[in-house]
């Protein structure tokens, strides 16, 4: 059943999930890595805390949009995805090594952003895939 009840031409659809999506980031990114920033920068949990959770809520909304507009995520956004997560990896890991003010609440902090981007990926997978097919996906990868 689709939500739209006058469906648009697909280049329409199109531009309109492109622009809910980059409305939904625009929104959710700027202020959640704002808190993270601030997080780490004051050595505050909470602030850091609020910031992931923004950020789980910009992700929760591009699946919102997704189921929306009846797609999936792009290769384009998965690939933005991925090395966005490379980068954030990379930064963590610079800044733990070389950074001498990098204390043990901001890696508690890094810590926990992290478990939170892997909670959101298994997350998709088993409302994508649901439990079985999620299994059977990691099986199957595992085994090639």
């Amino acid at each position: 059943m689709s939500l739209l009840l006058n469906r648009p031409d697909p280049v329409t659809a199109a531009v309109e999930k492109r622009l809910a999506v980059v409305t939904n980031w625009s929104l959710f990114a700027s202020f959640g890595m704002c808190f993270v920033l601030s997080g780490f920068s004051a050595s505050d949990w909470g602030l850091g805390l609020l910031g992931y959770g923004l950020l789980v809520l910009g992700f929760v909304g591009h699946l919102i949009i997704n189921y929306v507009f009846e797609t999936g995520f792009s290769p384009g956004e998965i690939a933005l995805g991925l090395v966005l997560f490379g980068v954030c990896a990379l930064c963590f890991i610079g800044s733990a090594l070389f950074n001498p003010r990098f204390g043990p609440q901001s890696l508690g902090l890094g810590l926990a952003g992290f478990a939170a981007l892997g909670s959101c990926f298994v997350f998709y997978l088993v409302i994508r895939y649901g439990m079985r097919g999620t299994w059977v996906l990691v099986h199957t990868l595992r085994h090639r």
